[in-house]
């Protein structure tokens, strides 16, 4: 299960690069076609997350992870946690969140299927 774990944790820091760069042409193949996320702003299937990637999420900078755990489900499926720290582009409000993903091997490749954001009162 340790093999689960770091492909758990390499999955997340090449989403966070992502964001980093404004790749948000990495999430085409990085979702699953089936993928949902639940963010404070909405419900969005893949079509709307590559979408909204390149609209509002672009204006939020990260600036710090905490508290990051791994859950292995099985062989083939585990989630993240982690507290996360971002800082708005123009208005440098700071905003903190709880996040999930749920991964899981679908084939040969590791996929993105499920992303839920909890916004902190702060």
């Amino acid at each position: 299960m340790e093999e689960v774990t770091a492909i758990l944790i390499s999955l997340q820091e090449q989403v966070l690069e992502a964001n980093k760069k404004q790749d948000f042409n990495f999430y085409e193949k990085y979702l699953a076609d089936i993928a949902i996320a639940v963010a404070p702003c909405g419900i969005y299937d893949k079509k709307a997350i590559i979408r909204q990637m390149g609209t509002s999420a672009s204006s939020l900078k990260n600036i710090g992870l905490s508290d990051t755990k791994t859950i292995v489900l099985t062989a083939e499926s585990g989630i993240v946690t982690y507290k996360a720290q971002y800082e708005h582009a123009t208005t440098r409000q700071h905003l903190e969140m709880y996040v999930t993903t749920v991964y899981a091997k679908i084939g040969n490749e590791w996929k993105g299927i499920f992303y839920q954001q909890t916004v902190l009162n702060n």
